[in-house]
């Protein structure tokens, strides 16, 4: 029950935002092209600082565990090796295959990792969950913009040299990929800003996920899921049962228990980053089948979270 109660104060803000948002939209308090600006303010500066103060807060040196970092990197970079060799398969649309792709192996671990590692383990059982946000959340957005630079351009004629050295420079000039990279810089060689940029920078961070949620829901589009729903529903059930499956189950056989087991069941047990959203926007992806990912995904991690911490505690493994 304290598991249930907790899934539900994790995952019902994000949803009550959304709603909020599409209620703006509706009674035209929120404006379609103030919804449109909101999300590049959010892709462009909101999520890059957010992202850069995690991981700058993050000792990594002090912290860094080798065996773990290299299991979860290997384990996101193959969960997206399958998915690029298998959906486009079953998805003939190129933005909606790479949508479908960066909406099965990007968990919403930026937002969710601390706080439930936190309410497992106490702040003491912290470390291997602040010490993977500084290498997955990187992984994350390094893999997405491959997937969509490389998608599109198959969709767009592009020949395969040209796709590689567009996507090398898409990754480089990514607002999401700069902010993680100064923030490991910073970690790495403990540079700390003056007090001002400090605050200045906090507070625009803590604007990311509230601003990505409520232009998420301005631009929702209720007919759009209707149609979408299986493919929804599909990419739900790879990112809350088919992956964390397989993915713990081997942490488990390596030989990973109490709060590195536990970092990685929030990094791959977590619904689909809602980051996703902003970075399909401005990518070339299906940002209405992105929304729909996450909010179908949310929505189920209430029940899929709550049975793995249940499962995972029973057995002893955390």
């Amino acid at each position: 029950m304290d598991s249930l109660i907790y899934s539900l104060n994790v995952v019902s803000p994000i949803f009550l935002l959304v709603i909020v948002g599409y209620a703006l939209r509706h009674w035209k308090i929120m404006s379609g092209e103030f919804a449109e600006e909101g999300a590049k303010i959010t892709f462009k500066l909101a999520l890059p600082l957010s992202l850069f103060r995690s991981i700058y807060n993050t000792d990594i040196g002090q912290t860094f565990r080798p065996k773990l970092v290299i299991t979860t990197v290997a384990g996101i970079i193959g969960m997206f090796l399958i998915l690029c060799l298998t959906v486009p398969r079953l998805v003939k649309s190129r933005p909606q295959a790479a949508t479908v792709v960066q909406g099965i192996f990007r968990s919403n671990f930026l937002i969710l990792g601390v706080p439930m590692a936190r309410n497992m383990f106490g702040e003491e059982g912290l470390g291997p969950t602040t010490l993977l946000l500084a290498f997955a959340i990187p992984t994350f957005n390094v893999l997405a913009i491959i997937a969509f630079t490389v998608m599109t351009g198959e969709q767009t004629g592009e020949v395969l040299g040209a796709r590689i050295r567009k996507t090398i420079l898409e990754v480089l000039k990514n607002p999401l990929f700069c902010g993680a990279l100064l923030g490991i810089l910073f970690s790495l060689f403990h540079i700390r800003l003056p007090s001002i940029l400090d605050k200045a920078t906090a507070d625009i961070a803590a604007m990311a996920t509230p601003l990505a949620l409520l232009t998420m829901g301005a631009q929702f589009n209720v007919q759009r899921f209707k149609s979408d729903i299986k493919i929804s529903a599909a990419a739900a059930f790879c990112r809350l049962v088919l992956f964390p499956f397989l993915i713990i189950g081997t942490g488990i056989l390596l030989g990973f228990r109490g709060p590195e087991l536990g970092a990685m069941f929030v990094l791959f047990s977590a619904p689909t980053a809602v980051s996703s959203y902003v970075m399909s926007k401005n990518m070339g992806g299906d940002g209405d089948l992105a929304s729909q990912i996450i909010l179908v995904s949310t929505f189920f991690s209430m029940v899929t979270i709550t049975a793995g911490i249940s499962l995972l505690k029973a057995f002893a493994f955390i």
